[in-house]
């Protein structure tokens, strides 16, 4: 059997942000819950063909003894015109749910998030994985046009129809890396992020669910969040840690995954209450220097309850002070209330 020929160095972006991933996953604690989520875009009939949106999501339950058990999973494909309006034609979900045929034909960007909750209500209350694979569609639709532009293939007039707005978060700030590029040569710049290291543990097949190999031009977003006891007591008058993760990755024509985003989320909350008691993320990789503008805006969650985080992280974190991707993190902190409970019962 042959190697496969070792990819070339690249010339890495003078205006890159952070490079420092990940290389492991930490080890499930006893008596703790798992949820882990991974999204590929692909494209099967070529760069300028429909997106194909691939989700999994699984809940895995730690016991005390150390034990796992798979407690739901959900999964999620979907189809997107990409280049003709970003109109979902096509979706499939499994459980089943026939109301969420009521996206097909709407964007999976503008508005997605406010239609799902208006055909599908009770996803978000029940904060099931499906419904954190759907929150994901709006942001994994907009990054996987990167795919497109380190393959060249938005060269001769092609165009996705996504025109930035200045100062919608630390990475479009006006002056900055990204806005300069497109008022300069129309086009954003080509993200070159560090090599993903591998960060299954080997030692415990069971802590991550099982993924397909990513193709060339295909990018894959991941997430886990962990939840766990912090102290022993009433379950009433718990607290509760949350280490969460995610990491957005794209594979060039040459076979190399290298990583576009990548934040962790340490938070506490309050078991009886739902209030978050604080909240920490830390930037693994960003794609520009602008972006670590943004990591103390983790902090604005405090005080909040698990229950307000879908809404008011939307609304209330805008601005060159926020990150589009770090606010989804942000967001699905919001699980953590289900998790717990699936915890309490175990």
């Amino acid at each position: 059997m042959t190697s496969r020929p070792i990819p070339p160095l690249r010339v890495l972006h003078p205006n890159h942000g952070v490079h420092d991933p990940s290389t492991a996953t930490p080890s499930r604690r006893a008596g703790s819950v798992r949820r882990t989520s991974s999204i590929d875009m692909l494209r099967p009939g070529g760069l300028q063909s429909a997106l194909h949106l691939v989700g999994i999501a699984r809940d895995l339950v730690t016991g005390d003894d150390g034990a796992a058990r798979v407690a739901s999973g959900a999964t999620l494909g979907m189809e997107i015109d990409f280049l003709g309006g970003r109109t979902i034609t096509r979706m499939d979900t499994d459980p089943a749910d026939e109301t969420l045929q009521g996206l097909v034909g709407t964007s999976a960007s503008v508005g997605f998030r406010g239609r799902l909750d208006e055909v599908a209500p009770h996803l978000r209350r029940a904060r099931e994985p499906l419904h954190l694979l759907l929150d994901d569609v709006p942001g994994t639709t907009l990054i996987s046009g990167n795919s497109l532009s380190a393959a060249g293939a938005l060269r001769d007039g092609v165009r996705t129809g996504y025109i930035p707005a200045a100062d919608q978060c630390a990475g479009f700030v006006s002056g900055g890396t990204l806005m300069t590029s497109f008022e300069t040569v129309g086009a954003s710049p080509l993200v070159t992020g560090p090599q993903a290291p591998a960060i299954e543990d080997t030692g415990d097949p069971e802590g991550w669910h099982r993924l397909p190999t990513l193709p060339e031009h295909g990018m894959r977003r991941r997430r886990r969040i962990d939840v766990y006891r912090c102290d022993t007591g009433p379950r009433e008058e718990a607290r509760y840690g949350v280490d969460a993760w995610f990491r957005d990755t794209h594979v060039d024509a040459d076979g190399l995954e290298t990583i576009v985003h990548e934040y962790h989320l340490d938070a506490t909350f309050d078991g009886a209450t739902g209030r978050v008691l604080s909240s920490i993320a830390t930037p693994r990789v960003l794609p520009w220097q602008e972006c670590p503008g943004a990591v103390a805006s983790a902090s604005r969650i405090t005080g909040l309850t698990l229950d307000e985080l879908h809404l008011r992280v939307r609304r209330d974190l805008r601005g060159t002070s926020t990150c589009t991707h770090l606010n989804d993190l942000l967001r699905s902190l919001a699980d953590a209330a289900a998790l717990a409970e699936m915890l309490g019962a175990a």
